[in-house]
This record gives structure tokens, C-alpha cells and sequence, in this order.
């Protein structure tokens, strides 16, 4: 996989986790290496998703760089702000960004996903609501290309594929016999 455009049926994606800011690298390095073609990472201990992933871009040239978030993740980004920050990210990587929602599928979740692809797509949203209410929210300038950022589901805690957000993600991650490893589709 090169950026956004996926090459055969299911590829390889990993949710990575390292003791510091040097191990993540190294991790991210020796995934692209091994012939991931993605890795996702949510806010923890070492700081914030979409900073650490500005830095993996840096040490990565290929692979597709994922921010994971969700009620236990990334709770608190309401999405303008999210879709902001992962346009920058995907200017920093060359349109290799990922914006991976984990369960519960809510009806937040599919709302959050309409005010980022309208800030992706359009270069500015306005919504009523109810979760996120967007008043007028400009994002210039936009995304790195005309796919990306894409947009993910997880499904790797057995969560089933919610068939009114099929039409409007990229992705589907699902699990494997590895917990730190999923299996990426288009729905």
C-alpha cells in the first residue's frame, strides 16, 4: 500500500505501543520494514497521538499513520478540532493519514464522521447537532489529497460492522490471532 490507495484485498495494519518516544519509532520503522502497511496509535502515556504520528512520518516513508480514538481513547477532540489536526498530519506525511474510530458505534461516532469529511471535503462544516454542534468551522488549507484523510472503524474488540456507517468509512480493521495486529479491508 502507498498512501491511500490500497493494492490487494486486506493488508496489514498495528496498533503500536513502546516504553518511549524512541521505541515507538523504532517499532514504527521495523513495521513498514516487515511489510505493515499501517500503524495506529491513540493518546497515552507518551502524549498525543497526532504529534507522535507527525514524528513517525518522519522516520517512515510508506506506511498509512493512523490516530485512533473513541470513549476511552480520544473522548474529549471534538471534531473540527480532530479533522484539523489530521489535515496537518496528512500534509506532514504526504496524505498517509488514518482517523480510526473504535466502539461503541454511536450515533456521536457517525456525526463526528460527517463533520470531519465535510471540513476534509468541503473546507468547512456547519452542524445543528445534537453531539457537535458547529456553529461555522473553516479547515484550510485542506487535506494532502483527494481521498485522505481516510476514515476507519475497529472492529477488533468483536464489535460488529454497523451497516449505516458502511457507506461512509474507508476502512475496516479487524481482528487477528495477534492482538496488537489487525487485518485492514475496504467495507
Amino acid at each position: 500500500m502507498v498512501g491511500t490507495d490500497l493494492v490487494c484485498d486486506a493488508v496489514e495494519g498495528r496498533f503500536l505501543q513502546a516504553p518511549d518516544v524512541r521505541a515507538l519509532r523504532q517499532a514504527a520503522v521495523r513495521a513498514e520494514e516487515e511489510g505493515a502497511d499501517a500503524v495506529f496509535l491513540a493518546d497515552g502515556p507518551l502524549g498525543d497521538a497526532v504529534v507522535l504520528l507527525a514524528a513517525l512520518s518522519t522516520a517512515t516513508a510508506r506506511i498509512l499513520l493512523g490516530v485512533m480514538v473513541g470513549p476511552t481513547t480520544n473522548p474529549q477532540r471534538h471534531p473540527t478540532m480532530l479533522a484539523r489536526e489530521l489535515t496537518t498530519l496528512d500534509h506532514l506525511s504526504g496524505g498517509r493519514t488514518v482517523l480510526g474510530f473504535s466502539a461503541p458505534f454511536t450515533d456521536e461516532v457517525a456525526e463526528a464522521i460527517i463533520v470531519c469529511r465535510d471540513m476534509w471535503r468541503d473546507g468547512n462544516a456547519m452542524s445543528a447537532g445534537p453531539h457537535f454542534p458547529v456553529p461555522g468551522a473553516v479547515n484550510l488549507p485542506q487535506p494532502a489529497g483527494p481521498r485522505s484523510p481516510l476514515i476507519a472503524l475497529d472492529l477488533t474488540d468483536g464489535a460488529s460492522l454497523p451497516p449505516d456507517l458502511i457507506q461512509v468509512v474507508d476502512l475496516v480493521l479487524w481482528p487477528t490471532s495477534d492482538v496488537g495486529v489487525c487485518r485492514i479491508q475496504r467495507p
